[in-house]
């Protein structure tokens, strides 16, 4: 009964995530991104990933006074602000001589790259990680804002004065951020170890087969008021069909509001992208 519900769930998912992602265009409403072009390739045959469905209770935040965030003045002044390939973006060293892992941030519809730092600054400092965020062209996300050469820029604009892993970098995004980062991953677009997404996903019939595909975390609030539960077990579903060992964690009594529980997500995200097998 249970792989029915999911069958049942994908296709009704599907149709709500199109609606979705055609109403949600009014100022200040994060929503999906469209899809980049897949490469071009003759793809073996795919093993389909495990799909895990968990609560993540812990993760559960204080109700806010108000709904009401910017950045902090601070994490403007310590991070270092970039413009590269056509592309702004922010970043925030670590000190040490060590190679660092990376996690690029994409931040949702009408925010922009320093609301990311903000969220991630404490992993940055305490796990000495490189985090990079960049800035959507034009408050979202589009088809072709972020390429394989423009993530290069990006890493090798960092590697020139700061050491990294290239076999570790990661990428998180948030509501349409998070929409877009799957895509990302699924049509290897980046040299991404693993995905972890807060409050977003798209159409479930968007995802492809891909081989090698990186593992990947869907966090969603069951109270989200933009993206439904029933969607994100769909497109969990398709994600795991696709070839991607796939998590959905389940946050009760949280909406959409990732700056509630960013830092303490972040922490427990980064916990799992260290402590994943070696990469490919």
């Amino acid at each position: 009964m249970r792989v029915l519900r999911v069958l049942l769930i994908g296709i009704v998912g599907g149709a709500l995530a199109l609606v979705l992602a055609a109403l949600l265009t009014t100022p200040g409403t994060e929503q999906a991104a469209p899809a980049p072009e897949h490469p071009a390739a003759t793809a073996p045959e795919i093993r389909p990933g495990t799909l895990i469905e968990r609560p993540r209770g812990f993760l559960t935040p204080a109700i806010p006074d108000k709904f009401d965030y910017s950045p902090s003045a601070e994490i403007a002044r310590q991070s270092t602000r970039y413009q590269s390939d056509g592309l702004s973006w922010h970043a925030l060293l670590p000190p040490g001589d060590a190679a660092a892992p990376v996690v690029v941030l994409l931040h949702g519809a009408n925010r922009d790259g320093l609301s990311m730092l903000d969220m991630w600054q404490r992993v940055g400092r305490t796990r000495s990680v490189v985090l990079i965020a960049p800035d959507a062209p034009a408050k979202t996300w589009a088809a072709q804002d972020i390429t394989a050469p423009r993530i290069a820029a990006m890493l090798d604009t960092i590697a020139a004065t700061r050491a990294i892993d290239r076999a570790k970098v990661y990428l998180f995004g948030h509501s349409a951020g998070a929409s877009y980062a799957a895509l990302l991953v699924n049509r290897g677009i980046g040299p991404w170890r693993a995905a972890a997404l807060h409050g977003g996903y798209g159409p479930p019939e968007q995802y492809l087969p891909t081989p090698k595909a990186p593992p990947l975390r869907l966090h969603l609030g069951e109270g989200d008021h933009i993206f439904s539960v029933d969607g994100a077990q769909a497109a969990a579903a398709a994600l795991a069909a696709a070839g991607h060992d796939t998590e959905l964690h389940l946050i009760p009594d949280h909406t959409h509001w990732f700056y509630e529980i960013g830092p303490n997500l972040a922490a427990d995200v980064w916990g799992w992208f260290d402590n994943l097998d070696d990469p490919f």
